[in-house]
């Protein structure tokens, strides 16, 4: 039976994906072999789209995607994996956008560590910084992929007059 498609960064990844925001306890307990399972049932099922961030459980998401590729080698090849950053904190512990190149890359090294692999497939921008010029934040994207440790960008939850002048 063939699964419908979409073509993300270039890849053509399965129409539905994870999302995996519940391996981080969001919506309620879990283990990381219930992630498991869930990625288990993916690749059994044909989904291909693996979407998580470095905020969903200060890295706990990522750590047990990390923790599955580790123990399935060729879980890398059949998932294609989305990560975001751009929420931090500021100095007083409330939530803030930085879309700088050195927090973006820093965090983007934190994930790739945390999962085990040396580039993602989709590397986004979580949040926007309203004060930092998109074409800055696109030129810092730009500069990941070149570096390759991502293969494709993109902007969650963006303005469309936004998205036009990145």
């Amino acid at each position: 039976m063939s699964r419908p498609t979409r073509k993300i960064a270039g890849a053509e990844v399965s129409a539905m994906g994870v999302g995996a925001m519940s391996f981080a306890e969001f919506y309620g307990p879990t283990t990381e072999e219930n992630s498991w399972a869930v990625l288990d049932a993916a690749m059994e099922l044909g989904v291909t789209h693996i979407d998580t961030s470095n905020v969903y459980g200060m890295g706990r998401s990522e750590e047990a995607i990390g923790a599955y590729l580790r123990r399935n080698g060729a879980a890398r090849e059949v998932f294609h994996i989305a990560t975001k950053a751009g929420i931090s904190k500021d100095a007083a512990g409330n939530r803030c956008f930085d879309n700088s190149p050195e927090h973006l890359e820093a965090e983007l090294d934190r994930s790739l560590s945390r999962m085990g692999i040396e580039a993602v497939d989709l590397f986004y921008v979580h949040r926007r910084e309203e004060a930092r010029p998109i074409e800055e934040v696109t030129a810092t994207l730009v500069a990941l992929r070149d570096k390759g440790k991502i293969k494709g960008f993109g902007f969650s939850e963006i303005a469309p007059a936004s998205l036009r002048r990145g």
